[in-house]
């Protein structure tokens, strides 16, 4: 359905409307997308604008999976209690509330602890196709985190279940408290 509405939409020069709640759908279909929530436009933009530069942490979350990260943000270091992310795009930050937002896919598993890694307890394992999405306790076992690998790479791993392992996002977007509401 989706080629067919691209081809259609394609082969006829015309300005449509496509109203759907499916994000991968608008993301494939789309040649603009427009984000609204609570009847107000969050982000306009192409696919990949909205995607990969969204502008509220509610876009954010609205188009896919997300792993959130609260803390402070210090010097390029949001500092999670225990723990610290890297966010050196932030590196004249004064001592403020921030959240990082990092997908699945986004997020590097390892078994041997190195630089900001956060520890986290394998806790469930799910292959679809060519992909594994893995849920990892972290806090003391209170929070989730997903990670999206290929098969290959889950297969090198050779991960289990309830295995010690450690995290960290290759890439983080940051939300300000100017920029949103904790």
């Amino acid at each position: 359905m989706r080629r067919w509405l691209r081809n259609l939409h394609n082969e006829f020069p015309i300005t449509s409307v496509f109203v759907t709640h499916d994000q991968e759908e608008a993301l494939d279909v789309a040649d603009r997308i427009v984000v609204m929530h609570q009847g107000k436009i969050e982000q306009v933009g192409t696919p990949e604008e909205v995607y990969e530069q969204p502008r509220s942490p509610f876009v954010y979350d609205f188009l896919g999976n997300v792993n959130v990260f609260k803390g402070r943000l210090q010097q390029g270091v949001i500092h999670l209690d225990k723990h610290q992310i890297a966010a050196p795009a932030y590196s004249g930050s004064d001592d403020t509330e921030a959240v990082a937002y990092a997908r699945p896919h986004h997020m590097d598993i390892t078994r041997e602890k190195s630089g900001h890694a956060i520890p986290a307890t394998v806790h469930h394992i799910h292959a679809v196709g060519p992909l594994v999405f893995i849920e990892l306790k972290w806090k003391n076992n209170t929070e989730l985190l997903q990670i999206e690998l290929s098969k290959e790479r889950f297969e090198e791993l050779r991960l289990t279940l309830n295995e010690q392992v450690y995290v960290s996002p290759n890439h983080v977007t940051v939300f300000l408290p100017e920029e949103f509401s904790i």
